[in-house]
């Protein structure tokens, strides 16, 4: 599911300064130098990705299923190294087993149906003792019951069957950080 364009305004210009703070934070939680090889999921216009590119010089990759919000990062970030947008869907990824050290995803996950094969992919590209970041709302117990969002509980179980341990838990308000530890 695309964002609408509110939305994106929202995300691509407002959000970026709460974004920074919050993976800095989260990145504190974890041995950085077992990081070389970054996935960011549902990456918008770039702004995150070319952070981490400019900050830690790892090689990040941004996808995004949205064509115009990869057409403007790649616009916006095209000359970083180490950087790269690729329009993909992350539910059907072709990256090999294991090759990410990190995974994170902001805000994007709540847009996604079908979270379980987003879960398994994710699992399955990144490397074993590999870390994935997840930073989204939390949803009210009634929009889960119609299956509208998965609930995080079933979101952390689902991971807990891919082999992805909670290592670290936030709360902020109706926003929630998660730190999982492929094991």
């Amino acid at each position: 599911m695309k964002m609408s364009k509110i939305e994106k305004i929202f995300v691509n210009l407002s959000a970026r300064a709460r974004n920074i703070k919050i993976i800095e934070h989260n990145l504190r939680q974890i041995d950085l130098n077992k990081v070389k090889d970054v996935l960011e999921v549902g990456c918008g216009a770039g702004l995150l990705s070319s952070y981490m590119v400019e900050k830690y010089e790892w090689k990040v990759t941004g996808i995004d299923i949205d064509t115009k919000q990869i057409e403007r990062a790649k616009k916006e970030h095209s000359e970083k190294k180490h950087l790269n947008f690729l329009e993909a869907d992350v539910k059907q990824l072709t990256y090999g087993d294991n090759e990410f050290d990190l995974i994170l995803s902001f805000d994007a996950l709540h847009h996604i149906p079908k979270l379980d094969k987003t879960l398994n992919e994710i699992s399955r590209v990144l490397k074993p003792y590999g870390f994935y970041i997840f930073n989204d709302l939390i949803f009210p117990k009634w929009l889960t019951l119609n299956n509208w969002v998965i609930p995080i509980d079933r979101m952390k179980d689902d991971l807990k069957r891919n082999n992805l341990e909670i290592i670290y838990e936030k709360k902020r308000g109706i926003r929630v950080s998660l730190i999982f530890q492929k094991i």
